[in-house]
């Protein structure tokens, strides 16, 4: 009974009261309990949290994913943010990755991370920036999903299907290069203000322009028609010449500007191409469409999805401005609401006096 009146146990019997256990035996229960909450706790965060290694891959895999669709990753998921997240969980957010993507600890891929995120963080950290680049998601380059289909509905399907699989850049598909360039061959303002085009769909690919100009011209070899590999890679007589012996008149001089579009079209859109012996025998006529016309109708859209564009930037920031009005007439009246109450009050305390 001594040993274990000492080891503080209590013996509890018919008709007995068992004595409350000492303040020692709580103390080490709840300690006990506090040790166990904590590890839970712990392993709960380590659960919920990722690991380093899989946010830095998670950052370089958005943005392969957009350097081989040739577009731009998107802001908000490379941040790790919803759309609408306020500007303090942006700044966190940022500060988390960029501890992790650090060339110091990520080595030379930390580099690349850290440009693109600095300069997703810039641009979500202004309200106009951000504004701009939300609506740019919806109506910007590519179309990407129904959203941004909304915009145009008399946009025809191939022209949406080819936004859909490839994002249109604005920038030629042909090889450009400088008028300084080694390999150009540039000589005026008057050459270096057009380009070479090859319209495909009437190409037969004969190969006499690859044959007469070989540094400009190239065959496909899907279809075997002819296409401009580099843009002044041979002198403007060698490509004259290519032109002058084409038998189906499928080469043209286009100005510099529009020839982006019209190789995006013959390339993504225009992807049909009707068999030469069909074209030779005077068939397949029907399926031949004009890429010229079709590149017009691109156009048309493009200026059409930017006219939209601008008028919701426009119309977004109208309302900010009324927001901004409305925000500043309450301010005005509360305080004049509080200067009248601070005048009742002396008034009133004066007249107690």
């Amino acid at each position: 009974g001594d040993a274990m009146r000492s080891a503080g146990a209590t013996r509890v019997g018919p008709g007995t009261r068992g004595a409350r256990p000492s303040a020692s035996v709580f103390r080490k229960a709840s300690a006990r309990k506090s040790a166990a909450a904590r590890r839970r706790a712990s392993a709960s965060a380590e659960r919920a949290s990722p690991r380093p290694d899989d946010v830095l891959e998670e950052i370089l895999e958005t943005i392969r994913s957009a350097r081989e669709a040739n577009t731009n990753p998107d802001f908000f998921e490379l941040l790790g943010v919803q759309v609408g997240t306020d500007p303090t969980a942006i700044r966190s957010s940022y500060r988390e990755r960029m501890r992790v993507a650090h060339p110091d600890v990520a080595g030379s891929e930390g580099h690349e991370a850290c440009v693109v995120l600095n300069e997703a963080y810039a641009t979500l950290m202004d309200d106009e920036l951000r504004e701009a680049y939300q609506v740019e998601r919806v109506f910007g380059a590519g179309v990407r999903g129904m959203s941004g289909l909304r915009d145009a509905q008399d946009l025809p399907s191939d022209i949406g299907a080819a936004l859909r699989r490839t994002p249109y850049t604005g920038e030629p598909l042909s090889k450009v290069v400088g008028r300084d360039h080694f390999a150009s061959k540039i000589e005026t303002n008057e050459q270096a203000a057009k380009a070479c085009f090859v319209d495909e769909i009437t190409c037969i690919g004969c190969g006499q322009c690859s044959t007469y100009a070989s540094g400009t011209f190239r065959n496909e070899q899907e279809n075997g028609r002819a296409r401009v590999f580099g843009q002044w890679l041979s002198t403007e007589d060698e490509i004259q010449e290519a032109i002058d012996m084409c038998p189906v008149d499928c080469i043209h001089w286009v100005p510099k500007e529009q020839l982006a579009p019209l190789e995006y079209v013959m390339q993504h859109v225009l992807t049909e191409r009707v068999g030469v012996s069909l074209m030779m025998s005077g068939q397949g006529a029907h399926r031949m469409e004009d890429g010229f016309q079709k590149t017009r109708e691109f156009l048309k859209f493009l200026s059409q999805r930017e006219e939209k564009r601008d008028a919701v930037l426009k119309e977004r920031k109208r309302k900010a401005e009324m927001k901004r009005a409305r925000e500043e007439m309450m301010r005005q009246q509360q305080e004049q609401w509080d200067q009248r109450k601070k005048d009742a009050w002396k008034r009133a305390n004066g007249a107690g006096r």
